[in-house]
């Protein structure tokens, strides 16, 4: 009768780490698509901020205020700036591979970063959906 329980034992820890690893990888590569995802936009954002530094190197002909339109311009600069410095800064910071670790430690690192990756692609969407309104507008 021991060694069954010893075996049934045997099979709950082995099953229970294989569920671990699952779910670690499950939010590991939940992370890689929203990666590749906002990856995927940052062609348009760059394109987006290039467009704005043009018109802000421009003169501004047959614009009423141009002042305003510069301020508004530059506000557009810098929240595609700042989309692209925190998806910058959030790769050089993520470490996919942590071994050694407990399983508790790597799915709140996981968590956390998924959480501040979420964040940098609707900073990303709200940039690049701002100044792509912005310069449809110019262009009419």
């Amino acid at each position: 009768m021991k060694k069954i329980s010893i075996a049934a034992f045997a099979c709950l820890a082995l099953f229970a780490c294989n569920d671990n690893q699952k779910q670690e990888k499950t939010l590991r590569d939940s992370i890689i698509a929203i990666h590749d995802k906002v990856m995927g936009m940052d062609d348009k954002l760059m394109n987006n901020k290039m467009k704005i530094d043009t018109l802000l190197k421009t003169q501004l002909t047959g614009v009423k205020d141009t002042t305003e339109t510069k301020k508004q311009l530059m506000g557009l600069k810098v929240q595609l700036t700042s989309a692209e410095d925190q998806m910058e800064k959030w790769m050089q910071k993520f470490d996919p591979d942590q071994k050694g670790k407990s399983h508790e430690e790597i799915m709140n690192y996981y968590s956390a970063q998924k959480t501040i990756l979420v964040g940098v692609d609707s900073a990303m969407n709200t940039a690049i959906n701002a100044s792509g309104n912005y310069l449809k507008e110019v262009k009419n």
